[in-house]
């Protein structure tokens, strides 16, 4: 299970020491300094885009260098990129204006003026050109000039589009300048870089959701993390760096290089990127019609925009992050001239999700009149998309009356989306029941049912309440007697749905078995979503039975059940993931779990900050179980933060059960009971399995801490919470706590439950329980063989342990050794960070024949040669020649790294 040995030492690892501004260019700085040394290259030459870094790097480069050169700088201007030599001017003051534009003459005046500079500092020039795209090809031909000959070496930096001048360019053609073409942050390398500028604890989610907004640009990036630190989009909370809502875009640092960008920009190419940022994804042709074909060309040769593929190309910033900001930088009557502009151009309405939204954030912002349909539409979309603010905004000017039930259950499910359950209920239980049509009766109803449920109410209770939605439909039948049957239909369908549904949230399966041979076959679901929640609900038995590999396979139907169009249901998606993953953990089927996480993480894209925690929860009960406390108590009380903010799933009570479990397996007494008061704050509202599972972590943690001396009746009794029931899963979970806390009896009842249940990590357990209850040697060995394939160290040294005591009773100090250097290696493994693989030796001890085993075993005691040729009985040269082959078996260079030699 969990599973450490608490005694042993804490392993702490300082992180390297790695300057932050160069996260992901070390090997770019390594090169460049290189070739500026060498023979080979007269010039190095840095491309990439706006912000990429290109000038921090060009600046490591000299810092790199130091005393070994004399730097010069020149910078590319704009407004001089037409002007032959402008640049050049402070070199070149004393130069007669009639000689100005003579190449020979100007390059005669600049050599002087830098030969001076070399006879100063006695050490090789280095040009560094900043900005070398905005550089005029006189003053280009002049820097290739001084290059070419060897007077001088050249550090370029230049964005990738227009890029270098022709006579830069040609150098690299002629192979004697290295070029390095510099890409965005990864991800991993964004993650480093804000390690570096925060600190160690910064949730996996900011990190991806930081990475998305800048796109892995630097500058952005810098920009987006003071701007969010400044407006408190960006916290710390007990010492963890979490996101409260999607990253600012229009802070100060983002306005200030959105403003420089624009500043270097014609007033047609301004227009269009005003008119892209306001309308995107917008047509092309549509832009072009407005402000001319070479506007919007230009902006995107200079990558500011972006084109979409043929045959209808649309336009869109080349930086998300820019658009917000443009928006902020335009006054409301300017964005209404400007939209009005593109209206009379446009003959249809946006079909694209995205479109819709913007065009409605436009037309709000400007006070636009809208159609009520439209609004609602997008008050959908935006909630959907957890773009809360907007949903409440366009839904909350809904006027027309048969529409507004519908906007003002948009309305609940952005509170839905934040925790703020109360204010969804009574917004939702004022319309419940009061439509005057089916459509506008049922909407919300589902939304209602989880609310219900997430605040703690059972599903007896949800569903006696839900009966007055079945009178609502009579009631309403009787008003349009014509419709009556498909009012009563459809009011009779929801309320089964809702049934399935609450059922499902709670995980209460009531106890049924799998129809018998011959029986009649179940009634059918009455819809997809029916479907889905009776497939989850029937995952939770299974898991509840120990069948941990067919619940994850039905809870995998459940998601496809479910489809898509569950609109009302948004958190559907994420209640079939949980109910899948504790199927995949509990199996220990790790892999799986990694990817069903990976994958949903990958497709939430706005909803992270949501559904992050959950994820992150996900990750640090692996981490548990695999008995890498340490590691999983970092994760679960990041997580935790995070689901202080949200918590669609109701995972707050296990997550902070679990982060409890893991900081008393860890000895920290103080942040375990501050977990365990977070975990009595709630009122768990997670299905059964999972509420179950929380206890029985909470009282492994009171067992570890020291204080529970009833802690194996309790762990026993929340095992077989009903006798009536089949609870195999439950009873193993509730035994391997009890195995990982000492007691022996429980492994006589893991292996009757053996044959019950299902996955590589109850089966890992059941071998350590078979060989608990043999105490032999070799069983305990092929018990710890089992926990590392399974990848459950804690429980892989303890069988380790177990072996090495029984190898000492035996007599048998070699293996022994070889026992206790197998469970140092599986705790170094547990203390490991991800990715490391710990130290330590190899199976070759059971290389070794009989004969040296016992020559070893003496010398690790420390007997000589010649004591252990007396003790053995057998010739100097027979020991030699046996420890020679054991050393080369062992893969040791002599006695003192043999197993178990102190200081080894």
């Amino acid at each position: 299970m969990i599973c450490l040995d608490s005694s042993r030492a804490r392993a702490t690892s300082p992180g390297a020491e790695v300057s932050a501004v160069l996260t992901g260019r070390t090997e770019d700085l390594r090169s460049a300094v290189a070739a500026i040394r060498g023979g080979t290259h007269v010039a190095v030459m840095l491309l990439g885009d706006s912000g990429i870094g290109k000038s921090t790097l060009m600046e490591a480069v000299v810092a790199e260098l130091g005393p070994e050169v004399t730097p010069i700088r020149i910078h590319g201007s704009p407004s001089l990129t037409h002007v032959p030599y402008g640049v050049l001017g402070p070199f070149i003051v004393g130069l007669p204006v009639q000689e100005a534009t003579s190449q020979l003459a100007v390059l005669r005046t600049l050599w002087t003026h830098l030969e001076e500079e070399r006879r100063a500092t006695q050490k090789p020039l280095l040009l560094i050109v900043d900005d070398a795209h905005d550089l005029d090809e006189a003053t280009a031909g002049i820097l290739v000039e001084l290059a070419a000959a060897g007077w001088v070496k050249l550090l370029v930096g230049a964005a990738a589009r227009p890029g270098l001048p022709e006579p830069l360019l040609q150098l690299w053609f002629e192979g004697i300048a290295e070029r390095h073409d510099l890409r965005p942050l990864t991800q991993p390398q964004t993650t480093e870089m804000l390690e570096q500028t925060l600190g160690p604890q910064v949730l996996p989610n900011v990190a991806e959701l930081l990475w998305e907004a800048s796109e892995g640009n630097p500058l952005l990036l810098n920009s987006l993390i003071d701007d969010a630190k400044n407006d408190g989009t960006l916290l710390q909370r007990n010492g963890v760096w979490l996101l409260t809502r999607p990253p600012n875009s229009h802070g100060d640092r983002l306005t200030d290089v959105v403003r420089r960008q624009l500043l270097r920009r014609s007033p047609e190419e301004r227009q269009a990127l005003n008119l892209v940022a306001l309308a995107e994804p917008v047509s092309r042709e549509l832009i072009e019609a407005v402000v001319g074909e070479d506007a919007v060309a230009a902006l995107i040769v200079h990558e500011l925009i972006r084109v979409s593929a043929a045959p209808d190309p649309e336009l869109r910033l080349r930086h998300a992050v820019y658009g917000d900001t443009l928006r902020n930088l335009i006054s409301p009557a300017r964005s209404l001239q400007l939209r009005q502009s593109l209206l009379r151009r446009m003959d249809t309405e946006p079909t694209s999700a995205e479109g819709l939204l913007r065009q409605v954030s436009w037309s709000m912002e400007c006070g636009a009149e809208m159609e009520d349909r439209q609004l609602l539409r997008a008050a959908v979309l935006a909630s959907r998309l957890y773009q809360d603010d907007l949903a409440r905004k366009a839904a909350s000017l809904v006027q027309d009356p048969e529409l507004q039930i519908a906007a003002r259950s948009v309305t609940a499910r952005t509170h839905y989306n934040t925790g703020d359950y109360a204010v969804a209920r009574d917004i939702l239980e004022a319309d419940f029941g009061a439509g005057h049509s089916v459509s506008s009766l049922l909407t919300g109803t589902l939304l209602w049912a989880a609310v219900l449920s997430a605040q703690g109410h059972t599903p007896a209770d949800i569903m006696a309440r839900a009966g007055g939605l079945v009178q609502a439909g009579e009631r309403l039948a009787r008003e349009k007697p014509a419709d009556a049957g498909r009012i009563l239909a459809a009011t009779q369908e929801r309320y089964m749905t809702i049934q399935s549904m609450v059922l499902a949230l709670a995980g209460e399966f009531g106890g049924e078995t799998p129809p018998e041979a011959g029986a009649p076959p179940p009634e059918p679901p009455v819809n997809h979503l029916d479907e889905a929640f009776r497939l989850s609900l029937e995952s939770e038995r299974l898991l509840v039975a120990g069948k941990a590999v067919s619940a994850f396979e039905v809870a995998s139907n459940a998601l496809s059940a479910a489809g898509a169009g569950h609109d009302e249901l948004h958190f559907l998606t994420g209640f079939l993931v949980v109910r899948s993953a504790a199927a995949v953990i509990h199996g220990g089927d790790w892999q799986a779990a990694e990817t069903l996480l990976a994958r949903f993480a990958a497709g939430t894209g706005p909803s992270m900050i949501s559904f992050g925690g959950g994820v992150h929860a996900a990750h640090g009960i692996i981490l548990l179980y695999q008995g890498k406390a340490a590691q999983a108590l970092n994760t679960l009380s990041g997580a935790l933060e995070s689901l202080r903010l949200e918590d669609p799933q109701q995972l707050f009570g296990l997550t902070a059960a679990m982060a409890f479990a893991a900081a008393a397996e860890v000895g920290a007494k103080e942040r375990a009971d501050s977990f365990l008061v977070d975990y009595g704050s709630v009122r768990l509202a997670a299905s059964r399995y999972l509420r179950t599972l929380a206890e029985m972590a909470v009282v492994y943690g009171k067992a570890r801490l020291g204080n529970h001396p009833e802690a194996i009746a309790e762990l026993r009794l929340l095992g077989q919470p009903d006798p009536g029931q089949n609870t195999t899963g439950l009873e193993f979970d509730a035994l391997a706590f009890c195995l990982a806390l000492g007691d022996r009896n429980a492994a006589a009842r893991l292996l009757e439950l053996k044959p019950q249940l299902q996955g590589r990590r109850p089966a890992a357990i059941c071998d350590y329980a078979a060989a608990v209850s043999t105490d032999l040697a070799a069983d305990h060995l092929s018990a710890a063989k089992s926990c590392e394939d399974a990848e459950l160290w804690g429980f892989a040294a303890l069988a380790y342990d177990a072996a090495a005591h029984a190898y000492r009773r035996a007599g048998d100090a070699l293996r022994e050794r070889m026992a206790m250097s197998h469970r140092k290696r599986c705790l170094e493994r547990a203390d490991n960070a991800p990715g490391q693989e710990p130290e330590g030796i190899d199976d070759s001890l059971g290389l070794l024949t009989r004969r040296e085993r016992d020559i070893v075993a003496l010398a690790v005691r420390g007997f000589s040669d010649r004591r252990i040729a007396a003790e053995l009985q057998v010739s100097i040269r027979t020991v030699e020649g046996h420890l020679y082959r054991s050393y080369a078996k062992l893969n040791v260079k002599g006695r003192d790294q043999l197993p178990g030699i102190p200081g080894n």
